[in-house]
């Protein structure tokens, strides 16, 4: 199956990323896959900082490997060299499909409280959102003061 790995080296090891993809080369074809490209990216900007960091080189290569459980043995590999800020191996019949399934996401609903009064908007006759959310809060306030009292009351004794 052919795989695509994408990796990113800090900035200073830029001169170095012949020495690195030969490294990577080396730990694919140590785990029985055999190397098909290898291709650079450039220097970008990161999302966000690694290990204070901002901008690091990326590249990537393809590859083809029958063994699966040989990805797990390379994920390793690449970790402990330690001269990869980040990696990521994905399958590449898997680039670029579109999403076919509509998520849907949970709703949730908020359990109605029985003891809570309810509010009528469609009858009352200016009544808007702001009052109706105003009287819900007037009312979840009274209800943590008396249970605020409770607890007072009861660490008291």
């Amino acid at each position: 199956m052919e795989y695509e790995l994408i990796f990113i080296i800090p900035l200073e090891q830029e001169r170095n990323i012949e020495l690195i993809k030969n490294e990577i080369s080396e730990i694919i074809s140590s785990a029985g896959g055999k190397l098909l490209s290898f291709t650079d990216i450039g220097k970008r900007k990161f999302a966000y900082p690694i290990n204070h960091q901002t901008h690091g080189y990326y590249s990537y290569c393809r590859f083809f490997i029958e063994n699966r459980d040989a990805i797990s043995t390379i994920n390793k590999e690449i970790l402990i060299k330690k001269k990869v800020v980040r990696h990521m191996i994905v399958r590449a019949d898997e680039i670029g499909k579109p999403v076919t399934e509509k998520i849907e996401l949970p709703v949730e609903k908020k359990p109605v409280e029985s003891e809570q009064e309810e509010v009528d908007i469609t009858t009352s006759e200016t009544s808007t959102l702001a009052d109706v959310s105003e009287k819900d809060k007037k009312i979840e306030l009274s209800k943590l003061d008396q249970k605020l009292d409770e607890i007072l009351e009861s660490t008291e004794n």
